[in-house]
């Protein structure tokens, strides 16, 4: 009952001190003393007791006696007390004197009793008539006006009032509890921050009150325990927001030294003011603890712990990742909008580009890799030796996201403001430094020469280099590359866009590549460590040594699940289909962008002979990045590319038909080649191919861009073809084995296209061009000889190796080292004997359906080619046939695409498709080191008896068989009416009688299709390696008239091939 009484009294208590005595509204308006009372909780003149008026709470109501005593005596003897208010400056000063008074015996925090004074004035106003006499009005705005002040003085001037010493502690940062529930009931009152930063500005004291506060905002970001997922992280981002949002604090804060701090990308991230902001993220953090830090517990360790929780995990990630990025949206959004900080912005944005370019060189992922295995296990060895100079994954990921939609407005192909990218920004030094990036088609010399045409220097060099090229100079008087020397903000944002995604999200991608590849290898030694523990086991190995691999089992199983964990993390940031998204909208702008730089004709193709300066010198990374990022994306989020529609994907296609077989406007073929993954996978998968046969594939949905795409239609089967010669140099250190890759694609994309009438009409188009589609078949056999001598190679190898195994007592004596080198190798051999067997089987697919073709089986019988075809499927079936081929047997052939009798098949249907041409068959048994009749007979019975040949077919390859027999009789019989040869009638390259004889530049004499066959892989004299191409060629009539004769007078005919060699050009 005693508590309830209290409880009572206490609350009726406010009501009871709001009751001023009489007196005192005789001497002051009823209005001020009302504003007095319900806003500064003030009493004058009333007896209040020492509790109250010293009371700690900021609503508690104080009884200001003196300055009830000092009005009193003002007031005396005057008949008009209340005449003199109506002077504005003594309300005023009543209101600032009381504000003081309160301010001067109260012992709770000023700034908390303020901020809410200020609320209840504009509360109080809010309550009023929205007309009020200016006065009044005044008077209200001079209390609002006098809380803010007072406020900024409390916050730098701490101890000028009586406060708990906590509180004086704080200083400025006593702000920071309103500030970061901005956006709630408890935030500031609306328009309170504003005026307080222009009362800041005033005084000049902005960067006082500012920076301390960005600073401790800076570092509680940085160092959350629990980072992106910690409860405390929306609200700092909400402070910082709040602060930025007013433009004089922005401004000093883009001024101050700290906005961009740091000589490397580490630095940056570490030093400068808005850094920690972008640096949470999904990633997991590798950087030690530090005192900034703090004592953080990585994503890594907080989620992804099971297998049934990968789904909940990502989901709570990126919605956490959302809510950062949006406020950095926010954040971005309002510094770009304020003059002050938008240059600052900006510069910020180009230092992180700039300083950290060292994650686009080579040996970055590895050394980043090498940096998360020793976070992981750092008993495992040393730690890289070289210090961290570049961003966290996470900070440029994070600033690549706000520019991505800070684009994605003008990304739409009807947006206007497309129209205001201006390309020379790329050339300028406005904002970026890339004078040592490669250019698409234009050397260093270039590109200065064209910038300073009338340095006689250069235009020396540009000269030399012309004439060294074959190419005819631009006339002098040129005038020279005209570039901008500012640019709009539309530029800005869509370079530094393309830069970031190239510094930051391309090779956080080649991160999580080699993330995959370290769990793929970690696994397989977790496997062979299973193995040999089972042999052990099973061989009676002693507890001890049984024990030793218990314990390095379960080392190796935990070191896969914590890379499992960090790939996971960075699956989460990388692959969310927001951010996703936005890259392929912004990269589709890019590859509008890119083809109406190359000035193409109205109707799209062909390009100009003469590439636009401009284009030319563009940096490679603006189109390379593209085929990087659909490379990745059908990779590893192919769900995102089929949500896409078929019209997105029309600019993607236009671009990869415009440059692929282009070689003027794109160098490298490298570049060029990277975009036959994303073909490649818009071909739908047959319904004979298995995935991991042929590798992924979109739907049948994503093949409609071919059906659609009048350009495609036209151009793209005979660029694809052209490119597939093209591609035999690749620029790549690998470039022996990345032929092999893009070949593959090429052929999987051309075999889809040959079941499409209108692609396989423009395909025969090109196979017209009898100078372009030799060479694409020299190339087919070229690497059909090479990858199943290799393939067949390593399958006699991995059948002995697994004799060796089936031996298991022997094979388990063996040391550890030995038995892990043993089975490094076997796994080597059964990957190159997959990778080759698989390209062997398109090419011969790919040969099968073209010589099907009358017209384009005509090609093929060009003497430069015909002896090759028929030395490449001798040799196959006597691989493929011959005593030889019981080495061919392995355990699992399916494991490594070994599918002999279809291979047989495919050879034999060729040489059926062939056959009707006498030459070929002449070819065939000209073939010494390989043909052989008996082969063929038993590659007949072969496949008689599986049944997989149709009978015709089976028919015509026996009646060929045959005729092969009578025309090697036919051969041993001419060869015997020769006799001996005169010297100067054989061919100084094979020794063999010459047909079509021509003098070299060298003055060497050979056979035409001899010197033709050399000519289409290597363009030089093979007698003195001087450059050599056909139309230097000199036939000699005299020659071959005087050889045409010996052979009349020695035989009954004369030359046994009437087809012609390529015709020049």
């Amino acid at each position: 009952l005693l508590s309830t009484t209290v409880l009572r009294k206490k609350q009726d208590q406010p009501e009871r001190d709001a009751q001023q005595p009489p007196e005192m509204a005789q001497i002051v308006l009823k209005e001020d003393v009302d504003l007095l009372t319900k806003v500064f909780r003030v009493r004058l003149g009333a007896t209040v007791s020492t509790a109250t008026s010293h009371a700690d709470g900021p609503d508690q109501f104080v009884n200001l006696d003196d300055l009830a005593s000092e009005l009193a005596n003002e007031a005396s003897g005057s008949s008009d007390p209340l005449a003199r208010w109506a002077d504005i400056s003594a309300r005023r000063s009543l209101f600032d004197r009381a504000l003081f008074g309160r301010l001067s015996i109260s012992n709770s925090p000023a700034v908390d009793f303020l901020i809410a004074s200020y609320q209840r004035a504009s509360d109080h106003r809010k309550r009023q008539p929205r007309e009020l006499n200016r006065d009044t009005e005044e008077v209200y705005a001079y209390v609002l006006e006098l809380c803010v002040s007072y406020t900024g003085i409390a916050l730098l001037n701490a101890s000028m009032f009586p406060q708990p010493a906590a509180v004086i502690e704080e200083g400025v940062l006593r702000l920071l509890g309103p500030l970061r529930y901005e956006g709630t009931d408890k935030a500031l009152p609306a328009g309170f921050l504003g005026k307080l930063a222009a009362r800041m500005e005033e005084d000049s004291t902005v960067s006082d009150f500012a920076l301390p506060l960005f600073r401790k905002l800076a570092a509680d970001v940085r160092a959350m325990p629990r980072t992106l997922l910690d409860d405390g992280l929306v609200p700092s981002y909400r402070a910082a927001l709040a602060l930025l949002r007013e433009r004089p604090i922005a401004a000093q804060l883009a001024a101050e030294p700290e906005w961009i701090a740091g000589r490397n990308g580490h630095d940056l991230e570490m030093n400068s003011l808005l850094a920690p902001f972008f640096g949470t993220s999904c990633f997991p953090s590798i950087a030690p603890q530090t005192p900034q830090t703090g004592q953080q517990t990585s994503i890594h360790q907080l989620c992804f712990q099971s297998m049934t929780s990968i789904d909940s995990d990502f989901r709570s990630l990126r919605m956490a990742l959302q809510l950062v990025q949006d406020a950095l949206k926010a954040i971005s959004t309002e510094l770009l909008k304020n003059p002050a900080a938008k240059e600052p912005f900006f510069k910020l944005v180009a230092s992180a580009c700039s300083l950290n370019q060292a994650r686009t060189q080579m040996g970055f992922s590895q050394l980043e890799i090498s940096r998360i295995m020793h976070t992981l296990v750092p008993q495992a060895g040393e730690p890289p030796q070289i210090p961290q100079l570049s961003s966290s994954d996470g900070f440029l990921a994070n600033l690549c996201a706000v520019l991505l939609q800070l684009c994605d407005p003008f990304t739409a192909p009807n947006s206007p403001h497309a129209a205001k990218i201006d390309a020379t920004f790329l050339l300028s030094t406005h904002r970026l430094q890339l004078e040592k990036e490669t250019r698409l088609c234009a050397t260093t010399d270039d590109f200065m020469y064209w910038l300073d045409p009338r340095n006689p220097d250069l235009r020396r060099r540009y000269l030399e280099r012309m004439e060294s090229e074959r190419v005819e100079p631009e006339p002098e008087g040129t005038p020279p590359l005209a570039v901008s020397t500012s640019f709009g903000t539309i530029s800005e944002y869509f370079f530094l866009t393309m830069r970031l995604l190239h510094i930051g999200v391309q090779p956080s991608f080649v991160i999580l590549g080699e993330l995959a590849k370290q769990h793929h290898q970690t696994k397989q030694e977790m496997e062979i460590t299973e193995e040999q523990m089972r042999v052990r086991t099973l061989s009676g190995a002693s507890q001890a040594e049984l024990q030793m691999f218990e314990a390095q089992l379960e080392k190796t199983k935990e070191f896969v699940e914590m890379i499992k964990r960090y790939m996971l993390c960075y699956q989460a940031q990388l692959l969310s289909p927001q951010l996703l998204s936005m890259i392929l909208r912004y990269y589709r702008l890019v590859a509008r962008w890119l083809v109406k730089t190359a000035e193409p004709p109205p109707e799209g193709l062909p390009l100009s002979p003469v590439v636009p300066r401009l284009f030319a010198a563009l940096p490679e990374f603006c189109m390379e990045d593209i085929a990087h990022f659909f490379k990745n994306l059908t990779n590893y989020a192919p769900n995102v590319l089929e949500e896409v529609a078929i019209e997105e994907l029309h600019d993607f296609l236009t671009l990869m038909v415009t440059f692929i077989g282009s070689p003027k406007y794109v160098k490298n073929p490298y570049l060029r080649a990277t975009f036959t993954k994303l073909l490649r996978y818009l071909v739908p998968r047959n319904e004979t191919d298995d995935e991991q046969q042929h590798g992924s594939h979109g739907s049948q949905r994503l093949a409609a861009v071919f059906h659609t795409h009048t350009l495609a239609k036209r151009f793209l089967p005979q660029a694809l073809m052209q490119f597939f010669v093209d591609i035999e140099f690749t620029g790549s250190h690998t470039q022996a084995y990345d032929k092999y890759e893009y070949r593959l694609e090429m052929s999987q994309i051309l075999a889809y296209f040959w079941t499409v009438p209108e692609y396989q009409n423009a395909m025969i188009s090109f196979t017209r061009d009898t100078s372009h589609f030799v060479r694409f078949v020299n190339m087919l056999i070229n690497d059909s000889i090479y990858t199943m001598d290799e393939a067949l190679s390593k399958l006699e190898r991995i059948h002995d190796t697994e004799i060796q195994m089936a031996d298991e007592a022997t094979w388990n004596r063996q040391d550890r080292r030995t038995m892990r080198q043993a089975l490094g190798q076997h796994q080597q051999d059964e990957n190159t004997a997959r990778w080759y067997l698989l390209f062997t089987t398109e090419v011969l697919d790919m040969m099968a359906y073209l010589s099907a073709h009358p017209e384009v089986a005509l090609v093929f019988m060009l003497p430069e080619l015909v002896e090759r075809i028929a030395s490449m499927l001798n040799n196959f079936l006597v691989k493929l046939v011959s005593d030889k081929s019981k080495n061919l047997k392995v355990k699992q052939p399916d494991k490594y695409h070994f599918y002999p009798i279809r291979l047989l098949l495919k050879t034999a249907t060729i040489m059926v498709h062939f056959s009707r041409h006498y030459e070929f068959g002449q070819a065939i048994v000209r073939d010494e080191r390989s043909y052989d009749e008996k082969n063929m007979r038993k590659a007949i019975r072969v496949l008689s008896q599986k049944m997989v040949m149709p009978t015709e077919t089976l028919m015509q390859f026996e009646a060929f068989c045959s005729r092969c027999a009578e025309l090697k009789l036919e051969e041993a019989e001419t060869e015997a009416q020769l006799g001996e040869v005169p010297d100067e009638f054989l061919c100084e390259i094979t020794c063999d009688i010459m047909e079509d004889p021509v003098k070299l530049p060298s003055g060497k004499i050979c056979d035409r299709k001899n010197i033709c066959r050399h000519l289409l892989s290597d363009e030089t004299d093979p007698f003195s390696r001087q450059r050599l191409t056909i139309d230097m060629l000199e036939s000699d009539s005299e020659l071959k008239a005087r050889i045409e004769a010996f052979r009349r007078s020695k035989t009954k005919g004369g030359s046994s091939s009437d087809t012609q060699p390529m015709e020049v050009g």
